[in-house]
């Protein structure tokens, strides 16, 4: 199953690198929450894991990187133009939201973006 080998996958990283630590979307608890307790049954190491909130366009889909219409930061996967045509075409519901996830702009200066 998909678990089970993104379970082997965090022994694995934690064999050959060091890796005591997995992050993901919160639809991969379960998977992250395997990989922990098998790096411990087999490798007898300290591992962890965190997961953050899906982020999720205006109606309800997943944004990430298996979905339709990803965007990515690497010129080669989505070019400059489709890069800025994606956020150019941000459903006004998300742009708010979207700010205080992927800008570095403080919390009071997307409050004064929202007004």
């Amino acid at each position: 199953s998909y678990a089970l080998l993104q379970a082997y996958d965090f022994v694995a990283l934690n064999e050959r690198y060091g890796c005591t630590f997995q992050m993901g979307g919160s639809d991969q608890w379960g998977n992250i929450t395997a990989g922990i307790d098998l790096v411990r049954r087999m490798r007898g190491a300290k591992a962890y894991g965190v997961t953050y909130p899906l982020v999720t366009g205006a109606g309800g889909h997943k944004f990430g990187k298996t979905e339709a219409g990803s965007v990515w930061l690497d010129p080669a996967l989505t070019s400059p133009y489709a890069f800025y045509q994606f956020w150019m075409n941000v459903d006004d519901k998300d742009v708010v939201r979207y700010l205080r996830y992927f800008t570095l702009l403080s919390l009071d200066e997307v409050a004064e973006q929202e007004e």
